[in-house]
C-alpha cells in the first residue's frame, strides 16, 4: 500500500496559488467511514492540531 504511515502525501484536488508551495504532509495513521466501511488515510497538516481523515483517491505520494 502506498500510504503507509510515514509517506509524503499531499492533495490531489485543488491548486496552491501561483508561485507558492503545495502543502506536502505525512501519513499518520489510518481509519475506518464507520458508514461506507472504506479506508482512510489520516493525514496530519502543518499548523493542524488534529488529522483529517481522506480516501486514497484524494492523495498522492510525493516522492
Amino acid at each position: 500500500m502506498a500510504f503507509e504511515k510515514d509517506t509524503v502525501v499531499t492533495k490531489i484536488s485543488g491548486t496552491a496559488p501561483q508561485g507558492q508551495p503545495r502543502l506536502m504532509s505525512d501519513v499518520v495513521g489510518h481509519a475506518t467511514d464507520p458508514f461506507t466501511g472504506d479506508r482512510l488515510v489520516m493525514v496530519l497538516w502543518p499548523g493542524a492540531t488534529e488529522p483529517a481523515a481522506y480516501r486514497e483517491d484524494e492523495l498522492a505520494v510525493v516522492d
